[in-house]
């Protein structure tokens, strides 16, 4: 095994699931295929599957333990791609500052470079406005979205279930993980406990939400002064500004109302070391970034250490990471757009910089 490329997931993040040959569900879905289609067949890849909620910490001691594994295991070198908070966790671990892990001098020379995707480097108000109460129906919230991108949720209960989950929230009230299955098609029992087990996991632990606060990541960021010895290269998503009103509540659809709050919720004064970002854009077409500017989840001036981005896509946090083929509806309609030529020129955009390392 020479060079190796490892996807680390972010928040509430897993690799698949269902049987490892034929996965129901997969967090990177169809990433590997953009890549290889691009004719980069010399790459090799792995998924890591951290802790889904567990602290930046624990994500971070995580990974290292995975890539210490496949090192051992004869991988030369490594490329850590890391989407959202895996992106954090990319960084954190090729930075010799630190110092939550052992000293891995020889480890770090052996990661040829760090790729993040939509990543909260300065962190996202959203985490801030989320806090523990809106926590308890989170979970099931996000991953009900990348079923029903995915055609996994029966199309009958996707509003039902969005409407419950909503509700859940507003009377801080947890989600039941059966309730969740209920509505999943075609998901035999071995999934279904897989999936139970992920979101009673999810559910149980608080501690990532804090971390990725602004001012969390502000300690972080400056206790690594420095420059980093693998810089990340980081591509950002942006997708089109809320337009929530009076009128909203009435006029668009629930899927597209939750969009607009949670767009609204991630909006924040940039801290002092962050910028708005610039760069080329992907695809033909763009919007005018501005510091209220973001995914929907992490707003663009977190997602560059210092506002240079590598490309720039209009598409929604889980838009890039191929959660954007709607089967009836999704729980985040964020009118990107997204479609499959975005999609592959990201990632063979990605795949090139891995092969350039």
């Amino acid at each position: 095994m020479a060079d190796l490329v490892l996807f680390v997931p972010g928040f509430f993040g897993f690799g698949s699931f269902g049987h490892p040959d034929r996965p129901l569900i997969e967090y990177f879905a169809r990433v590997e295929d953009a890549m290889l289609r691009a004719h980069m067949r010399p790459l090799r890849f792995a998924v890591h599957e951290p802790p889904p909620a567990g602290s930046l910490a624990e994500r971070v001691r995580s990974l290292y333990s995975r890539a210490s594994e496949l090192m051992q295991a004869g991988a030369a070198r490594l490329h850590l791609v890391g989407h959202s908070t895996g992106g954090l966790d990319a960084r954190l671990l090729a930075h010799p500052r630190y110092t939550a892990l052992p000293e891995r001098a020889e480890l770090i020379g052996r990661i040829a470079s760090v790729i993040t995707v939509s990543a909260p480097i300065h962190g996202t108000p959203l985490a801030r406005s989320l806090g523990d109460v809106a926590w308890v129906a989170a979970p099931a919230l996000w991953f009900g979205s990348i079923l029903a991108s995915r055609g996994r949720l029966r199309l009958a209960g996707q509003a039902a279930a969005l409407f419950n989950l909503l509700k859940r929230a507003a009377l801080q009230q947890p989600t039941p993980t059966d309730e969740v299955i209920a509505q999943l098609a075609d998901v035999d029992e071995d999934t279904a406990h897989q999936i139970r087990r992920f979101l009673a996991d999810v559910a149980a632990d608080h501690r990532l939400v804090r971390d990725l606060t602004p001012e969390a990541m502000g300690e972080v960021n400056r206790s690594l002064q420095g420059t980093d010895v693998v810089r990340p290269i980081s591509f950002v998503s942006v997708s089109p500004p809320a337009r929530l009103s009076p009128l909203t509540f009435l006029s668009r659809p629930l899927h597209r109302l939750l969009y607009d709050v949670t767009y609204r919720l991630a909006r924040g004064d940039p801290p002092p070391d962050a910028r708005v970002p610039e760069g080329p854009w992907i695809g033909g077409r763009h919007i005018v970034l501005l510091p209220s500017s973001s995914d929907g989840i992490v707003p663009a001036w977190s997602q560059t250490l210092d506002g240079h981005a590598q490309a720039i896509v209009l598409g929604d946090h889980l838009d890039v990471i191929g959660h954007y083929e709607a089967a009836g509806a999704t729980f985040l309609r964020s009118g990107s757009n997204f479609d499959d030529a975005r999609f592959r020129a990201l990632w063979e955009r990605v795949g090139r910089c891995i092969l350039a390392a």
